[in-house]
């Protein structure tokens, strides 16, 4: 048995949505057939854009989108593999992947930019956010070859070259999943750490010249990660998702808040699965039962959002990265999965690219009101 801390707190429980709301409530946009991974979403001040990976038989392929209306066009780039991190600072956008590579898109084209990732490591960036063009961040994990123990990592673009930051010593074993904030003095990150066998969440901020850690509540015979993080616009609420682990190894989805003084397990829906990405008030993942997995925060509570079902009867649905649209919609990025025979696939199921858009009028509906709060452009994950 885990022992828990003092600071336990009690979930309470979440209405249900209504039935029979999903179609309305989402609508599935046309994409490329690739055998594609959606990981993020952003905009720039004149086009949506996701990105993400292809799978192939011997390793992945970027790939990235843009949105036409209703409809999403192939653009090129050039090949870093996994994309797992986006921001888009103005008419900017930064993607970034696994082992230091990272793109930058300005003007007409993408192009690929130098990192100081060790090149005795392995790793990813996991999350990015920005506070202008000059000023762009990027958190995740590495691993040097010579030992086993995975380190956080932030760094810093100052407009010419990115910086690695110094952290705290959080442990032999720990990463950073996501980043946000409103200031280059307002930084928030969040992940994950493993000690005396137990995972628990990490959350840091920065004041413009240090990081500080500050704890996390526990559950008993819970473990817990956190995936992404998101400052409310409208009443500054620092707002970290992500998920907890039974004894049993089952997820469900998690969810945190800053109370100003310290960090407290808000209300969710109890449903097994996780949430990989936070936008403004929305949340999005997967739910065990394949299906994928929205959740929209109110006054107190989460509120699950009814998604649609797999396309087939073995279909699975996840969704990686959300985000808000000016206009009070929502889009959500991710994979649906179909099985296949083995001969036919590099694996056994073939991946499809997923994209959802929220409509704001069905929200209404529902009672989630017509103002939206949404987050500064940009949400990326990195779920698969």
């Amino acid at each position: 048995m885990r022992a828990p801390r003092a600071n336990t707190q009690v979930m309470e429980p979440s209405r249900a949505p209504g039935k029979g709301t999903a179609t309305r409530l989402w609508q599935q946009e046309r994409t490329p057939q690739l055998n594609a991974v959606l990981t993020g979403v952003v905009s720039t001040a004149t086009r949506v854009w996701a990105l993400g990976f292809l799978v192939t038989r011997t390793g992945h392929l970027t790939k990235a989108l843009w949105r036409d209306g209703a409809v999403w066009r192939e653009a090129p780039v050039p090949d870093i593999g996994r994309v797992t991190a986006l921001t888009a600072p103005g008419d900017e956008i930064w993607a970034a992947g696994d082992n230091g590579r990272m793109l930058h898109h300005f003007g007409s084209g993408w192009r690929q930019v130098d990192t100081p990732f060790p090149a005795d490591s392995h790793g990813s960036y996991l999350g990015m956010a920005e506070f202008g063009p000059d000023d762009v961040w990027a958190v995740g994990d590495l691993c040097r070859r010579s030992d086993s123990h995975r380190r956080g990592l932030v760094q810093r673009w100052d407009g010419s070259r990115w910086a690695e930051l110094p952290l705290p010593d959080i442990g032999e074993h720990w990463g950073l999943s996501g980043i946000a904030g409103t200031s280059a003095t307002n930084v928030w990150a969040v992940g994950w750490a493993f000690a005396n066998g137990l995972e628990t969440a990490v959350v840091l901020r920065f004041d413009g010249d240090y990081w500080q850690r500050f704890a996390t509540p526990s559950e008993l015979g819970m473990e817990h990660s956190l995936q992404d993080v998101t400052v409310l616009p409208d009443s500054g609420d620092v707002v970290a998702v992500g998920y907890r682990t039974d004894e049993a190894g089952v997820r469900s989805p998690l969810t945190m808040a800053w109370t100003g003084s310290g960090w407290r397990i808000t209300p969710s829906p109890g449903d097994e699965g996780q949430l990989n990405a936070v936008d403004g008030r929305m949340a999005v993942g997967y739910a065990e039962g394949d299906d994928a997995y929205a959740a929209h925060l109110g006054t107190r509570a989460w509120h699950r959002l009814r998604t649609p079902r797999p396309l087939g009867p073995r279909g699975r649905l996840t969704l990686n990265g959300v985000l808000g649209m000016p206009d009070g919609s929502a889009i959500a990025v991710g994979v649906e999965r179909l099985p296949q025979p083995l001969a036919s696939s590099p694996s056994s199921e073939a991946l499809r690219p997923l994209v959802l858009n929220c409509s704001p009028s069905a929200l209404r509906e529902l009672g989630f009101g017509g103002s939206w709060p949404w987050s500064e452009g940009h949400r990326s994950v990195q779920g698969e």
